[in-house]
C-alpha cells in the first residue's frame, strides 16, 4: 500500500469517525442518515477497489 493510499485511508476514516461523533453528540435521523450514507459510500468504494484498506494497523486511540 503506498504511503498517499494509506493518508486517502485515514482521512476516509477519520470523516467516519467525526460523522458517527456528530450522531452521538446529536442522535437524530437526519445524523443517522448521514452517518449510513457514509459507511455505504465507503463499503461501496471498498467492494470496487476504489480505495486500498491495509491489512493491519495500529491504532493509538
Amino acid at each position: 500500500m503506498s504511503k498517499s493510499s494509506r493518508y486517502e485511508w485515514r482521512d476516509q476514516q477519520a470523516a467516519l469517525q467525526e460523522r458517527m461523533k456528530g450522531f452521538l453528540a446529536n442522535p437524530n435521523n437526519e445524523q443517522m442518515e448521514a452517518v449510513v450514507a457514509e459507511m455505504r459510500a465507503y463499503a461501496d468504494a471498498a467492494r470496487s477497489g476504489h480505495i486500498e484498506i491495509p491489512q493491519r494497523w495500529t491504532s493509538y486511540n
